[in-house]
């Protein structure tokens, strides 16, 4: 139980720390906004670059654990869809709340920590993440949304600007450029791989002090029944889920994760949902919701990280 305080507790320091120099007047919740779109744009699209050049694709990509989160994370997306839609709710809600249910703070949060846990692993498994993210979940949200307020663009238009959003994503052009060089055989020069290196740390700490400050004024409001689902699906059911697959994946014969992927995956269900969630449900106009759960679950998530850390630590792959 220590190593895993050890590994859980300065990461929360560092949000609080954004929080409190946040919320005492140093900063401003739009110099978090800066802060967080220098990570997403910049140096977290680096450092997977930087993980990611000269490995096989073999070492990247790990069908097993795509697979896990991509499984887990729709299960979770038509459960709160679904749960908003029998109980009653707006349908222009239903998605908001899947993706609050099944999106994963993996830039931020899940990073940092997958440094100090799986340090080896870390860019290829936030790479993976990103990539179901990016290519399922945000689209299947965008998707959705926009069905629900009907305002009047094809079917059509909407497939080709979430390809669109897809292809142009700092994250895929990082692994696909990654792949690229490690496929002609070039390696960066000394200078411009330190160059790039020294952004590409930056990414982690800046990463949750960003988190700690966009916490800053937010409320509940009259949502804590969605708000409570949502903390619950996520911080619990999803990381159930996952753990579930990861024994009926080897049952089934496929190939066994590293046990640093098995971490990986099982916490990857645990972490709170994105930090852009209010941004996306903003134009839907959801962002109260958004803001709420994910204020809420990053605070219950040191206490649900470190229980499912218990578990790994429990079955050995820790």
């Amino acid at each position: 139980m220590g190593e895993i305080l050890a590994a859980v507790t300065p990461i929360f320091l560092v949000v609080a720390a954004g929080f409190a120099l946040t919320r005492g007047g140093l900063f401003s919740r739009d110099d978090m906004s800066v802060l967080s779109r220098f990570v997403v744009k910049v140096a977290l699209p680096l450092l997977v670059f930087m993980n990611v050049v000269g490995r096989a694709p073999s070492e990247i990509f790990h069908p097993a654990y795509l697979l896990n989160y991509a499984v887990a994370a729709m299960i979770m997306f038509g459960l709160g869809y679904v749960w908003v839609r029998v109980s009653g709710g707006d349908r222009g809600r239903s998605p908001v709340v899947g993706l609050l249910m099944s999106s994963t703070n993996n830039g931020f949060i899940g990073f940092a920590m997958f440094l100090i846990l799986i340090p080896e692993f870390a860019g290829a498994a936030v790479g993976m993440d990103m990539l179901v993210d990016n290519v399922l979940i945000i689209p299947l949200f965008l998707f959705l949304c926009e069905q629900a307020t009907n305002r009047g663009v094809t079917v059509g238009q909407r497939l080709v600007k979430t390809l669109r959003g897809v292809i142009l994503h700092p994250m895929v052009i990082a692994i696909i450029l990654a792949l690229v060089t490690t496929a002609v055989g070039w390696e960066l020069p000394t200078v411009l791989s330190r160059a790039v290196g020294l952004v590409a740390q930056a990414s982690s700490g800046v990463a949750l002090f960003s988190v700690g400050g966009m916490l800053v004024g937010l409320r509940l409001g009259g949502m804590l029944s969605d708000v409570v689902a949502t903390a619950a699906g996520k911080l619990i059911v999803m990381p159930a889920i996952s753990l579930g697959l990861i024994f009926a994946y080897e049952t089934a014969g496929l190939p066994a994760l590293p046990h640093e992927l098995k971490v990986a995956a099982l916490l990857t269900g645990a972490l709170p949902t994105f930090s852009i969630a209010p941004a996306l449900a903003d134009p839907y106009g959801h962002s109260g919701l958004a803001s709420a759960s994910m204020m809420t679950q990053v605070v219950l998530s040191a206490f649900s990280m470190t229980a499912w850390l218990a578990v790994a630590h429990t079955l050995g792959w820790m």
